[in-house]
């Protein structure tokens, strides 16, 4: 007997049958709006993937998806996956250089593209199997299909579609490359069952709802919960960017009732409104996920949507997703304030079909759980995490480094150390790879960061380590508002004493020095233009970039001062 079939785009035909006529994607397009209900969609992406089989796309085949977000974007994902394709995803804002070595990587039996993809495919002589290509757009000299020739050839074909279980290759989605370089994650049927199931059942979300998607492949999981998409005018690779005037017209004109957004994006958008007195009063579920969220912007954000919405903040990563969850009243009533004074981000307690747990900090490879070391509470290690929506493979050379087999089963290393609490909630202390290690012990991003974040003046803050002697010294590195009233590292100083007159005690606490001091204890202060960020959110601050540049800043430092000397 075979295995049960598993196929999240299943869902679709279900769907399309109850809410024939409700609208399933909306796409925001120069002021005005494309629509697709659910019973053309459901048609469309039934037409594409007969069509997909007809040209000889066959299950396990790996089809790169380069379409920018919108009304086709959705359509195909949905037929790439029942056409038993694996679908291989990529940021757009990876740059064209990454771009090309992630999709080399995968060895795609084809494209589905919009022609300057096609352009850069053909230019780059990269992808001698891609024979399976169609253009989203005009077809230029490079033969293939097009979509609608592809919805043509489906029509005639009537061609029966495979069959696909939980552990067929589903996709392979590239992270996003914030602590190293992207890595292509395989997703099987069942991560995406899973994860639909798990968002649904946690959220309490029903069909009927309509969601400002400013992450596109959200929209997937939407569209399988029979609820709307709108996809705003912006560009998905620069959230930060986005417009927030553009995002509360397509949020207003459809009466959004929950987004998901990244941090900046909600920074931006919650500090619009606050200055200019608008307002979501619709929007009664709000996510936010990327990256953990401050309890300002977390407050601005409330201020301007209907006055009973929960704001929740999934935690996970691309190669587990969802892991745990927290609601803003419990951040801003008990969280938010141990995270102020350096207990780290407490990201909440986990989705039941999760298993997770603290191990002590290693550097180096764990092939087997019985060589790692698990915490008890209250002491920082390194998460690992097992269950259905956790990948158990990435393409490469990269399984070795952060995978841990038990038996028959895969835990993965998240590369985040924190900490649970007696509740067995996880506190977030920062990446493993970013802690800065000295004599006196490590310091981890997020514990030291969150101290400083309040200061008036100040919009973010940084820690990195610079070597010196073998060892490794902290440095802050501020980006300061541009209504500071600082200007250099000692003004930046006095506003943080200003606040908290005993900040070198807090300091110290960090790293329980008490006062002995050594060389590595006091950190170097640095001001940075603007700190850099991921590209998928925007959010995640790239402290590998920021070390380097902090090192030659000082080498500079360094030697204006010996001139002066001399």
């Amino acid at each position: 007997m075979p295995e049960p079939r598993c196929n999240v785009a299943d869902r679709l035909t279900a769907l399309a049958a109850a809410r024939t006529e409700s609208i399933a994607v909306v796409e925001a397009n120069r002021g005005g709006y494309r629509t697709i209900t659910f019973r053309e969609l459901e048609r469309d992406a039934t037409l594409l993937a007969r069509g997909l089989v007809a040209m000889g796309v066959k299950p396990g085949d790996r089809i790169a998806l380069l379409v920018r977000p919108g009304l086709e974007f959705v359509t195909l994902v949905f037929a790439l996956l029942r056409s038993g394709a694996t679908l291989v995803l990529v940021d757009a804002g990876l740059g064209r250089q990454n771009i090309l070595r992630c999709l080399a990587m995968t060895e795609p039996q084809g494209f589905v593209a919009i022609p300057l993809a096609h352009a850069l495919r053909i230019a780059s002589r990269k992808f001698p199997y891609a024979k399976l290509n169609v253009t989203v757009g005009r077809r230029w000299f490079w033969g293939g299909e097009t979509l609608d020739s592809l919805r043509k050839i489906g029509e005639r074909a009537n061609a029966e579609l495979p069959h696909t279980s939980a552990d067929d290759h589903a996709a392979i989605v590239f992270t996003s490359g914030s602590t190293g370089p992207p890595k292509g994650v395989l997703y099987r049927h069942e991560t995406f069952a899973t994860q639909a199931d798990e968002i649904q059942r946690q959220y309490g979300i029903e069909p009927g709802g309509i969601d400002l998607a400013c992450f596109p492949l959200f929209g997937l999981f939407n569209v399988s919960m029979g609820v709307t998409t709108v996809l705003p005018e912006m560009d998905f690779s620069r959230p930060a960017a986005a417009d927030p005037k553009k995002l509360l017209r397509a949020a207003n004109d459809w009466k959004v009732t929950q987004a998901f957004a990244s941090p900046a994006v909600w920074r931006n958008l919650s500090t619009h409104c606050e200055r200019t007195g608008e307002r979501i009063p619709t929007l009664q579920n709000v996510f936010s996920c990327g990256a953990p969220v401050p309890a300002k912007v977390i407050r601005r954000t409330l201020a301007c949507v209907h006055p009973k919405a929960k704001l929740h903040t999934p935690y996970g990563a691309t190669e587990a997703l969802p892991v745990a969850t927290i609601e803003a009243q419990e951040i801003l009533t008990e969280t938010a304030a141990k995270t102020d004074q350096g207990a780290g981000v407490c990201v909440g307690r986990k989705f039941d079909s999760i298993e997770w747990r603290v191990i002590r900090i290693r550097d180096d490879a764990i092939a087997t759980m019985d060589e790692a070391e698990e915490l008890p509470t209250g002491e920082i290690g390194e998460l690992i995490v097992r269950g259905p929506q956790v990948s158990r493979t990435y393409l490469g050379d990269f399984n070795k480094a952060a995978k841990i087999i038990d038996g028959e089963t895969v835990w993965h290393r998240v590369g985040d150390v924190g900490y649970f609490d007696d509740q067995q909630r996880f506190w977030y202390c920062g990446r493993k790879s970013q802690r800065v290690r000295h004599g006196n012990g490590d310091l981890f991003t997020e514990k030291v960061e969150n101290v400083f974040a309040d200061i008036p003046g100040v919009n973010r803050v940084a820690l990195v380590g610079v070597p010196v002697n073998n060892l490794q010294r902290p440095a802050l590195i501020f980006e300061l508002a541009p209504s500071s009233s600082a200007s250099n590292e000692e003004e930046v100083w006095e506003l943080c004493r200003s606040i908290n007159p005993n900040i070198e005690n807090v300091w110290y606490g960090q790293h329980e020095i008490k006062g002995q001091e050594s060389f590595t204890d006091w950190p170097y202060l640095l001001i940075h233009p603007k700190l850099p960020t991921d590209i998928r959110h925007n959010s995640k601050i790239q402290r590998e970039k920021l070390a380097v540049w902090a090192e030659k800043q000082l080498a500079k430092r360094k030697t204006r001062s010996a001139a002066r000397r001399g």
